[in-house]
């Protein structure tokens, strides 16, 4: 079955959303689909191996509760300070891995705001300038703490982060740092996922060498003692075993299924995210601006136009069936159009629905999440809001 075919029933949604007197443009959660997909993901991970909840991708305290709890996650992966301050306030319990390597100058706001970040937060060093930066007297040693870092590991992406020839040696310049603690490394690689199938066989295996490498050499650099190897996403994490040298693998976007996330891997996964917004306006035959006397000859393509309240979100429409982006009205955030074919009934009032292209950007804009569960709006979930 296509994705398509299991999309909800809008029409379902807009009595819903029109009982509800709602007015404005709403991000909704299909409360089933979401618990479902977060069973499919404990079922899909391998024996032994831990999963990081990445934060960003499900801005929401109440989703990332369930998720912690449901996946039995050993924590978040987080990627800005103003999402990692609130969390820490929040769930002050709770682990978090950094995403991305913060400035010092960062990282050191979170420590004045929270100092009980140190315990609770891996920061990620990717340069031996950025590890002497963490350590330097300003940052760690005039606060009396040590900090728990994990080297930021290219294992194929190409974005950043120490090559893997070179990570023995930034990681026993890390260990001679008494202000820092080593406690593994982070690779990310959803490069893997988007590859024709020769390439990604071919840098798969490069991937899984680096992290079989890196594991051996935080084995031996602690003495065989537990290490830290992250790596994964939501397109590939239920890949990743023991043998690959892996520890925790890392997951967020699949548990909503974005439209960015529609890949063969994902196919397990339903959508259950998408945004509503009221239907302002309707002509079942819309003249081009300025080219209005080719009208009669347009009319058999017999194409509509409606006009949405707001617009310009990274999302795409999927209701009313067969519409999309108007191509000569172009994008806009106040009243964007959408074409398609005429309707048997003008949909004024009525509802439009969008699947978001990706969650962590669509999330913060709407600020609130309401959450559908059997035929009702349930509940209202605030959002985390910041840079991501």
């Amino acid at each position: 079955m296509s994705q398509k075919d299991r999309l909800p029933d809008f029409a379902q949604w807009n009595q819903i959303l029109q009982r509800a007197g709602q007015g404005l443009p709403c991000l909704l959660l299909d409360h089933a689909r979401y618990v479902a997909n977060l069973q499919r993901a404990r079922e899909s991970l391998q024996p032994g191996i831990g999963v990081r909840v990445v934060a960003k991708s499900l801005a929401c305290l109440p989703m990332l509760d369930m998720a912690l709890q449901q996946l039995q996650a050993v924590g978040l992966m987080t990627f800005s300070a103003e999402m990692l301050i609130p969390l820490l306030q929040a769930r002050p319990e709770v682990e978090h891995l950094l995403g991305k390597p913060l400035p010092a100058s960062v990282a050191a706001q979170v420590l004045d705001q929270q100092p009980h970040a140190s315990g609770r937060v891996i920061w990620l060093v990717d340069t031996q300038a950025r590890a002497q930066q963490y350590a330097a007297l300003a940052l760690a040693q005039a606060r009396g703490v040590r900090l728990r870092v994990a080297l930021e590991l290219d294992v194929g992406l190409h974005r950043g982060g120490v090559e893997p020839k070179d990570l023995a040696a930034l990681a026993a310049l890390v260990q001679q740092m008494p202000m820092l603690h080593l406690e593994g490394v982070m690779g990310y690689e959803p490069h893997l996922a988007k590859l024709p199938a020769p390439l990604r066989a071919l840098s798969r295996a490069r991937v899984e060498q680096a992290l079989r490498a890196a594991s051996a050499l935080l084995q031996d650099m602690t003495g065989g003692g537990a290490a830290l190897v992250n790596t994964g996403g939501s397109l590939t994490f239920e890949t990743y075993g023991t043998p690959e040298g892996v520890s925790e693998v890392s997951l967020g976007s699949v548990l909503v299924k974005p439209g960015d996330f529609e890949v063969r891997s994902t196919q397990a996964f339903e959508a259950a995210m998408f945004i509503a917004t009221p239907i302002l306006k309707y002509r079942a035959n819309n003249p081009i601006p300025g080219l209005e006397i080719l009208t009669p000859l347009t009319r058999w393509r017999r194409r509509a136009a409606l006009t949405i309240y707001g617009g310009y979100w990274k999302a795409t429409p999927v209701h009313p069936k067969g519409y999309g982006y108007s191509g000569i009205f172009g994008r806009s955030s106040n009243q964007e159009i959408w074409s398609g074919p005429a309707l048997g009934a003008s949909p004024v009032d009525h509802f439009a629905f969008l699947r978001p292209d990706q969650s962590e950007a669509v999330i913060p804009e709407f600020g609130e999440i309401l959450v559908l569960s059997e035929g009702e709006i349930t509940e209202t979930w605030p959002a985390l809001s910041g840079v991501l």
